[in-house]
């Protein structure tokens, strides 16, 4: 009989983050370099490495892209976010 291999469902990781996890780092530590000094754009990326880390502690794969599509931002590939409407009336708009 043989051994069935128990990370097959693993997800993959970069030193702890999913791959949109760091591109979304890379694209904000890439404008903070263009705009500013590469220090800066250092600390944010490994400043927000750390905080990624612990805003994901114990939440389900893909949880901060859902997240983004919460707030309202668009993604290829889902329907659009829905729109938050601040009063709701049955009578229409108010004149």
């Amino acid at each position: 009989m043989k051994k069935c291999c128990r990370t097959i469902d693993k997800p993959l990781l970069l030193f702890g983050l999913e791959p949109e996890d760091v591109g979304i780092l890379a694209l904000t530590s890439g404008a903070i370099m263009l705009f500013s000094d590469t220090f800066y754009a250092g600390l944010m990326f490994f400043g927000g490495w750390i905080f990624l880390k612990l805003l994901k502690r114990g939440k389900p794969q893909g949880y901060l892209t859902h997240l983004l599509y919460k707030h309202g931002l668009k993604i290829k590939g889902l329907i659009d976010p829905p729109i938050k409407v601040s009063r709701y009336s049955v009578f229409g708009k108010e004149v």
